[in-house]
C-alpha cells in the first residue's frame, strides 16, 4: 500500500468522524403547530398537550438550544417541588399566535402545553369545525 493511500484514507476516516461529531451536536428544528415550536418526535396526547419524547432536563435543554436567536422569548420557574417540575417559556413577539410554552414533568413523563392566545383559540376552533364539516358532507 503506497504512503498517499494510506495518508488519503485516514484523511477520510478522520473527516468522517468529525463530520459525524457536528451534525450530532446540531439539533433538529421544532415541529410548528400554529407557529408554536414543538419537540420533534412528541406524541400528542390531548388538546395543545404533547408528550416529549425526552426527559424534563433533556426538553428543557432542546429548547434552550433552538429558541436562540429570531425567537424572542423569556424564561420563568414556575414550581419545583418533590416530584414535579416545571418552567415557562413566555413568547415576547407583540402579536405572537402563541403566548407561552409550559414544560412540566409528572409521574416520570414530561409534558410539553402550548398556551394560545385567545384570538388564536378561536380560529383553530373555527378550523376544526370547517373540518369536521368538511368530513361530515364528504360521507
Amino acid at each position: 500500500m503506497r504512503a498517499s493511500s494510506v495518508t488519503t484514507s485516514a484523511a477520510v476516516i478522520v473527516s468522517g468522524v468529525l463530520w459525524a461529531t457536528l451534525c450530532g451536536a446540531a439539533e433538529r428544528p421544532p415541529d410548528l403547530f400554529h407557529s408554536a415550536p414543538i419537540i420533534p418526535w412528541a406524541k400528542k396526547v390531548g388538546e395543545n398537550r404533547y408528550r416529549s419524547p425526552r426527559n424534563f432536563d433533556g426538553t428543557v435543554e432542546y429548547y434552550q438550544k433552538v429558541l436562540r436567536g429570531e425567537w424572542r422569548v423569556s424564561w420563568h420557574k414556575i414550581i419545583n417541588v418533590s416530584g414535579t417540575r416545571a418552567k415557562h417559556i413566555k413568547n415576547l413577539k407583540p402579536n405572537g399566535r402563541w403566548e407561552g410554552i409550559n414544560i412540566y414533568e409528572f409521574k416520570g413523563s414530561t409534558y410539553v402545553f402550548v398556551v394560545f392566545s385567545d384570538a388564536e383559540l378561536e380560529r383553530i376552533e373555527a378550523k376544526e369545525k370547517k373540518r369536521r364539516k368538511a368530513s361530515k358532507s364528504s360521507l
